[in-house]
C-alpha cells in the first residue's frame, strides 16, 4: 500500500537522476563526462548528504527531503499527492509516519484504524513490496548519473555559494557539479513537463538517525 505513494515520489526522481546519462548532445564534450564521472564516484566515497526539492508528478507536484546514509538509513520527509510522509529508514528496516488522511487514502484503511495509527510509527522490511529497497542508495543513485556520451558543458556560475559547472544532458536536465574541492554534485535542473529540481547540500554532516521507538509492525495491522 505504502508503495503507490513512494511510486509517485521516486518514478520522477528516478527519471530527473537518469537524464544525467545516455543518448546524444550537440556539443557532446569529454571534459562534460569527467565531471559527471567524478561526480557519480564523489557521492559514492560520501558519507551523508541531502537531497531536497520539488518534482513534477501526476495529479501535481510532490517534494523530497531526505537525508541519505553511506549505510542505506534514511531520514526524512515525502510529500505527495496532498500527503506528508515521515521516513526512517534503519538496519535494514522503514519507519513511516503519517496523518490519518494519508493511512486512509494511500494505505486504504479504515476511517478507525488509520485514526488509531496516525500519531504512531508503522515499521516493516526496507527490501519487502512497501519499502525502499535499493532506491536511495549511493550506487543506485550515482549509477544513475554516470555516463560515456550525450552531454555538454554549458556554463560556469557560482551555485548555492559553490563554483559549479553545469553539464547538459539528453532530457534537458542541467546537472550542476562544484568545480573546485570535491567535485560533489550541488544541484540538478529540468524545466517543462516532468520537471523539477533537486538540491544536493551537506556533504558528511550528519548524525546517523535512530529506529523511532515504539513503532508497530504493519504486518500486525487489520482494516
Amino acid at each position: 500500500m505504502i508503495r503507490r505513494l513512494l511510486l509517485v515520489l521516486l518514478v520522477p526522481l528516478g527519471i530527473l537522476l537518469a537524464e544525467s546519462g545516455g543518448g546524444a548532445v550537440t556539443g557532446q564534450s569529454e571534459s562534460a563526462n569527467q565531471f559527471v564521472k567524478a561526480a557519480a564516484q564523489a557521492l559514492t566515497s560520501a558519507r551523508s548528504f541531502r537531497m531536497s526539492g520539488t518534482l513534477a508528478a501526476s495529479g501535481g507536484s510532490s517534494s523530497v527531503d531526505l537525508v541519505l546514509f553511506s549505510n542505506n538509513d534514511v531520514e526524512g520527509n515525502l510529500t505527495g499527492e496532498g500527503n506528508l510522509l515521515h521516513v526512517v529508514v534503519v538496519n535494514g528496516t522503514d519507519y513511516f509516519q503519517a496523518s490519518a488522511a494519508y493511512w486512509q487514502k494511500v494505505g486504504h484503511l479504515s476511517l478507525n484504524l488509520a485514526k488509531s495509527i496516525a500519531s504512531d510509527w508503522i515499521s516493516f522490511p526496507n527490501s519487502g513490496p512497501d519499502g525502499f529497497g535499493s532506491s536511495l542508495g549511493f550506487s543506485s543513485l550515482a549509477s544513475s548519473m554516470k555516463t560515456d556520451a550525450g552531454v555538454s558543458i554549458v556554463g560556469h556560475k557560482k551555485v548555492d555559494g559553490h563554483a559549479a559547472v553545469g553539464v547538459k544532458c539528453t532530457g534537458g536536465s542541467v546537472l550542476w557539479i562544484a568545480a573546485t574541492g570535491t567535485p560533489y554534485p550541488i544541484l540538478e535542473v529540468k524545466q517543462g513537463s516532468g520537471g523539477g529540481s533537486l538540491k544536493f547540500s551537506g556533504w558528511n554532516s550528519f548524525k546517523w538517525p535512530k529506529a523511532p521507538k515504539g513503532a508497530i509492525a504493519l504486518s500486525s495491522l487489520h482494516s
